[in-house]
């Protein structure tokens, strides 16, 4: 198997934002939420990053909708192994299962914690450029050894970051709730150096476009010269 359908969803303001360095801004809606949770339920993993799990404690199941069975893995990038051992995302492993995946570095002793809880530990060698766990690898053993063929990514900055800069991405939800929140202290929806030239950005194309009454759900995909490597 190669490397798994990537879907990234996020909610974002006009202005750019997906959060604040406090903790999640409530930008979805309602109606979209129950969007999200069909999506959850479409795919066989979904992913976070380490930031959104302790800023967000969020359970990452299947709800508004039945959930299928099995249900989705839940995958956690924690390079350090911060994971607080209280955290949701640790509950009733039987039920709903969490990936975590952690470097070399982390204390051994808290990935020993984790595994007597039932939890899956993958320990990853591999970093890119910032030293984050190589997204590249995350995703080949997800596919290689848990059989996961679509991942739903739901956060954070760095984790949507790391994708579109590895050209990983292959659908693109973003749900713009119309309002402007201002940028300091905020999470980019991409943290990136600004190109100088157009041509040096990313480029998506526009499958649809939906309307609600409090946003927008725009619907991309990369076109054809931002292609996995």
């Amino acid at each position: 198997m190669g490397i798994p359908e990537v879907i990234i969803n996020v909610a974002s303001s006009l202005d750019g934002i997906i959060g604040s360095e406090e903790g999640t801004l409530p930008l979805s809606t309602k109606e979209d939420w129950i969007r999200v949770h069909k999506l959850r339920n479409s795919v066989e993993a979904i992913l976070v990053g380490i930031n959104t799990v302790l800023n967000d404690d969020p359970l990452l199941t299947v709800r508004y909708t039945e959930p299928k069975s099995p249900h989705p893995f839940r995958v956690v990038l924690d390079s350090k192994c911060r994971i607080p051992l209280g955290s949701r995302i640790i509950q009733d492993q039987n039920r709903f299962p969490t990936i975590i995946f952690t470097s070399l570095e982390s204390s051994e002793e808290k990935r020993s914690k984790l595994r007597n809880l039932g939890v899956k530990v993958e320990l990853i060698e591999e970093k890119d450029e910032h030293k984050f766990v190589d997204m590249k690898t995350v995703l080949k053993i997800l596919s290689t050894k848990y059989f996961v063929s679509s991942v739903l990514v739901e956060g954070g900055s760095t984790i949507i970051t790391q994708l579109l800069k590895n050209k990983l991405v292959d659908v693109f939800h973003i749900f713009y709730r119309f309002v402007f929140v201002g940028n300091k202290g905020g999470l980019n929806l991409y943290n990136n150096q600004l190109v100088q030239d157009i041509q040096d950005a990313l480029m998506f194309d526009v499958v649809e476009i939906t309307k609600s009454d409090k946003g927008i759900l725009v619907t991309l995909t990369p076109n054809k010269n931002t292609d996995k490597k």
